[in-house]
């Protein structure tokens, strides 16, 4: 199973130094909150008032592959269906570290395929931490991919 310790320490990051910019003098926190049809789900960031709900996405709209990340997308629109979903009125944000992931979203947006309601804001990671990411990725496709010497050879 892949290490996402970089990952979680890039929304930290997130959480408490991209959306202090964006949003000064508004504090967030991870938080589980209700859902319209009775379970709940756990945001990556919610403002002390609740008035912001927001998902975090560190991931790159291409694998290591080039190919396009559509597990990842997949997610992302999972974690959107939460956000469509909040019991409470609040803003509804994605917050994206990688840019390519962003501009996927956007587009998806001008083409009528993603929720306009749910705002997206891109906030790059600062060098040193994109790197980890990058690193953490790099790692996790390692161990996921087959090596040419465990192939069956028939």
């Amino acid at each position: 199973m892949a290490d996402t310790t970089v990952q979680h320490k890039a929304e930290a990051w997130i959480i408490k130094h991209g959306l202090a910019t964006q949003f000064p003098g508004v504090a967030f926190v991870g938080k589980k909150m209700k859902l319209s049809w009775g379970g709940s789900f756990a945001f990556d960031a919610v403002s002390q008032d609740q008035a912001m709900v927001i998902a975090i996405s560190t991931s790159s709209a291409r694998t290591s592959t080039g190919k396009l990340a559509t597990a990842k997308f997949q997610k992302l629109k999972t974690d959107a269906l939460y956000l469509l979903h909040l019991e409470t009125e609040a803003r509804r944000i994605m917050v994206f570290t990688e840019e390519s992931m962003y501009e996927y979203f956007k587009k998806a947006v001008d083409a009528g395929r993603f929720p306009p309601s749910i705002e997206l804001l891109y906030i790059p990671l600062p060098a040193h931490l994109h790197a980890e990411v990058l690193l953490s990725r790099e790692v996790a496709s390692n161990e996921t991919s087959p090596s040419s010497s465990s192939r069956n050879v028939f």
